[in-house]
């Protein structure tokens, strides 16, 4: 497996730290914990290498908005299937789930990945941000309450451990370590 990781998120201030941007969330707090030794940016995303766990791992922040993602394959060449790291409406907050495979579930990063890459075959990391509101538009474009946050810091933490473990130990590994975790 490629020790690629992509991040979804929106681009630009605005949208920092809101609900919608964890995978890019998740991407920083990789960084800080694990510094980039090289650092590319390309007009569509933001690429970083890192050593980590003594993996050599890329990570990458789409600079297209969240519904075209998957452009990002335009001009990224991929041999393996990234990991990809994205909010979830459907888990409440506390709650990560990987997977090695599926369906986009509504989520239209996911599916403008699945859309380029041709495929449902790529592993994933889900993290919660439910529970659904009646406006999910309005509700993942939101920000987090500081109490929010500091569950979705914590999962982030774990997502981190997971994404290191899937490409030590495996994917089955790593469902088996993380799938039941929740700390909300």
């Amino acid at each position: 497996m490629s020790s690629l990781i992509i991040g979804l998120g929106n681009p630009g201030k605005k949208y920092a730290f809101t609900r919608h941007n964890v995978g890019f969330i998740f991407v920083d707090k990789f960084l800080k914990k694990y510094p980039p030794f090289e650092t590319v940016q390309k007009v569509d995303y933001l690429l970083y290498s890192t050593i980590a766990e003594g993996l050599e791992i890329s990570l990458v922040k789409p600079l297209t908005f969240m519904n075209q993602s998957g452009l990002i394959f335009n001009s990224l060449y991929v041999i393996d299937p990234p990991l990809v790291v994205y909010d979830d409406l459907d888990l409440e907050i506390g709650k990560m789930r990987i997977r090695p495979s599926g369906s986009a579930g509504g989520h239209n990063g996911v599916k403008s990945i699945i859309e380029h890459l041709e495929t449902q075959n790529f592993p994933r990391i889900r993290i919660g941000i439910g529970p659904k509101n009646s406006d999910a538009i309005e509700y993942v474009l939101g920000r987090f309450s500081d109490e929010e946050f500091a569950i979705v810091d914590r999962v982030i933490d774990h997502a981190i451990e997971a994404a290191i473990v899937i490409f030590k130990d495996g994917i089955d590994v790593a469902m088996n370590r993380f799938n039941s975790l929740k700390l909300s």
